[in-house]
């Protein structure tokens, strides 16, 4: 997966199985340009974006928990969660008002209409470009000496 300098990982765990994958396909018609190669290279990825954070990217069976746990594919037919700010606020591919794009949703009001700001067309654009990454990453800039390399997440994700 390319990222541009802006973004940097900061915490990941392994690799999505095939299976999940296989599945994730069965439920979900419009699964975001660039997640599939992205959870096939790692998982539960933490990103942060000029040092401020961050952007929770959930593999699979993260998504397909969180949206049994939030009901985003209820309300809104055929759409998937794959992430969240950790503000309660979820990245949220599906139709809305611009059409099959990621949009940023807030937890307690599950609507892909005007109130659900537009991020991208796709997760590899927003990596790619940085489109919608001011709207997602609103928390503090993370201080420089409290950001080491990546940390693996070993099996925290399986």
């Amino acid at each position: 997966m390319e990222l541009i300098p802006a973004f940097q990982i900061h915490s990941y765990g392994p690799p999505a199985r095939a299976a999940d994958i296989a599945r994730l396909r069965q439920i979900y018609p419009d699964i975001p340009a660039g997640y599939i190669e992205l959870v096939g290279q790692m998982t539960g990825v933490v990103l942060l974006w000029h040092r401020k954070g961050e952007l929770r990217l959930w593999g699979p069976e993260q998504v397909m928990a969180m949206d049994q746990a939030y009901g985003v594919s209820t309300v809104i037919p055929g759409a998937m969660p794959y992430g969240d700010n950790g503000g309660g606020q979820l990245l949220v591919h599906g139709k809305g008002a611009a059409g099959v794009a990621t949009y940023l949703v807030e937890s307690g009001s599950l609507f892909l209409d005007a109130d659900a700001p537009f991020i991208a067309p796709d997760l590899d654009t927003m990596l790619k470009t940085e489109q919608g990454a001011e709207l997602i990453f609103q928390s503090d800039e993370v201080p420089e000496n409290e950001i080491g390399p990546p940390r693996f997440e070993q099996g925290e994700y399986l």
